[in-house]
């Protein structure tokens, strides 16, 4: 390969990153907006499972391109639909309530770590010195942002139950990816993916749904819904994204998305929500993004775009 190619697939990897980090923070901010509207979650799960699902098949029916559909694939859009959002889904919603939202989001940000700990253990990647220090140096910046933005919160005593518990999420969002890193269908392209996916989480969110009787509430999404175009469009294109990253580019460092979400938050709150920005944030943002410069420098796996790209998309 040569420099000129090298350089542009540095570029490339850098910008989906910041892309992912862009569209997860937009996401988050629209699901903040439509909660203080008043629309119920599940209304937001279902609503959205249900536009980015209509939204990639008329994508495929317009390309003439469906998912391949197969044993093996299935298992896989079946497994990484659950362990990548019904799971850790349920979980959220489960725990959420009896812990204050800094030290979940803390939790949550321990996902490149649980990440690179999963990859390492089945051989995906390399126990070095670079990538720890790189992911050591993202949470320590992320973690430093949490802090600052929420200082002035009263502090809430928190049952160490539920702090074990929460854990669960990050370690089912790594094992996710992880598994899609390395069980990726041969014939299938991310957006492929992400379709049969949203499918299949729709299904479940609507059975779900009509089991309990929340359906009814579907009214509620005209409280806002400029917030709820904003989660599918989000979500739709953040999924895609993660999917492309995953695919090439390993499990690891799409991972480090969940820290430039977490910088982007923090820009997208003091602009929409009238949140604080010090210094000690941009100081920490510039953390995070060495994190990702050493990373991508020295920590890196070599060869992943090559074995694995077989499909554009």
């Amino acid at each position: 390969m040569t420099h000129k190619a090298t350089n542009n697939t540095q570029l490339l990897k850098t910008a989906l990153l910041v892309l992912l980090g862009l569209l997860w923070s937009l996401r988050l901010s629209a699901i903040k907006a439509a909660g203080l509207s008043g629309i119920p979650v599940y209304i937001v799960v279902m609503f959205s499972a249900f536009g980015i699902a209509l939204f990639f098949s008329v994508f495929a029916l317009l390309r003439r391109d469906w998912p391949p559909v197969d044993r093996p694939t299935l298992g896989f859009y079946g497994l990484s639909g659950l362990l990548g959002f019904l799971a850790p889904f349920a979980l959220e919603t489960a725990v959420g309530p009896h812990l204050p939202v800094f030290v979940f989001v803390v939790i949550i940000a321990t996902m490149p770590l649980f990440t690179f700990v999963v990859s390492a253990l089945i051989g995906q990647e390399r126990l070095r010195p670079a990538p720890v220090i790189a992911i050591c140096l993202g949470f320590a910046g992320a973690v430093t942002i949490l802090w600052d933005i929420s200082r002035d919160a009263h502090s809430v005593e928190v049952g160490a139950w539920w702090i074990l518990a929460a854990f669960g999420v990050p370690l089912l969002y790594a094992l996710n990816t992880v598994f899609i890193a390395s069980r990726w269908p041969p014939h299938a392209s991310p957006v492929n993916v992400a379709q049969a996916q949203a499918l299949i989480v729709f299904a479940a969110a609507l059975m779900g749904g009509a089991m309990s009787g929340a359906t009814d509430a579907w009214p509620l999404v005209a409280l806002n819904v400029p917030a709820m175009l904003m989660i599918v469009l989000g979500e739709g294109l953040a999924l895609v994204v993660y999917l492309r990253i995953t695919r090439d580019y390993g499990a690891t460092y799409v991972s480090f998305a969940n820290y430039a979400s977490i910088v982007f938050a923090a820009l997208i709150g003091a602009v929409w929500f009238g949140d604080r920005l010090t210094a000690v944030t941009l100081g920490a943002a510039l953390a995070i993004i060495g994190s990702v410069v050493i990373y991508q420098r020295y920590g890196g796996k070599q060869g992943k775009v090559t074995t694995n790209r077989r499909v554009d998309g």
